[in-house]
């Protein structure tokens, strides 16, 4: 593949795709799972493990795939066709997006941990590292915190999903395509077009 055709067109790797869209599964699993346990409480209903087990689940397996991205996207070139405006507007939005993902995960573990409890690795027998010993006054401050990332967090996604609807039906970029379908296509298509040239 040409880096430099697959930076022109702004595409985006399959493993990039890829772990877009896990994150946002896992994202939506946790969201879920989070509000569906403050109902439960609300009720006085004890059906609360299984429901916990699954938000913090999700919760951990954002944390790694987070870094994953992260560590795809250092190397992604800037599209093409955008303001320097609208780069760093979006380059803001992104970091600030996983800022609060990783704090917002990273603050779950500390509350499970501050209660006493530990992370199990599902299927190796081991489990999440200790962040913090016991402590009642952490956890509520943890929980605080917890939560007010949690609006922060909606209020970027919204701006996030927001930009890029603008993009697909007002500046008809195609920002929004190259997220759904692999960046080495576009580069296959680049590659031909070249030489056909």
């Amino acid at each position: 593949m040409n880096p430099s055709i697959h930076a022109a067109h702004g595409g985006y790797s399959r493993a990039q795709i890829a772990l877009h869209w896990l994150s946002v599964a896992l994202m939506c699993s946790l969201v879920l799972a989070g509000e569906l346990r403050h109902l439960l409480v609300e009720h006085a209903d004890m059906r609360m493990r299984p429901i916990m087990i699954v938000h913090i689940g999700s919760g951990m397996a954002l944390l790694v795939v987070m870094l994953m991205r992260s560590a795809l996207r250092a190397g992604r070139a800037k599209p093409i066709g955008a303001t320097t405006l609208q780069q760093w507007c979006a380059h803001i939005v992104h970091l600030a997006m996983y800022v609060f993902v990783l704090g917002e995960c990273l603050a779950g573990w500390v509350i499970v941990n501050a209660k006493g409890l530990v992370i199990p690795m599902p299927g190796t027998g081991w489990d999440f590292p200790r962040l913090v010993d016991a402590d009642p006054q952490l956890v509520r401050y943890m929980v605080q915190a917890h939560e007010w990332l949690g609006f922060l967090l909606y209020a970027l996604l919204a701006a996030h999903i927001g930009a890029a609807l603008w993009h697909h039906w007002v500046v008809k970029d195609g920002t929004l395509g190259h997220m759904g379908r692999p960046g080495w296509r576009l580069a296959r298509r680049g590659q031909r077009l070249q030489n056909a040239s």
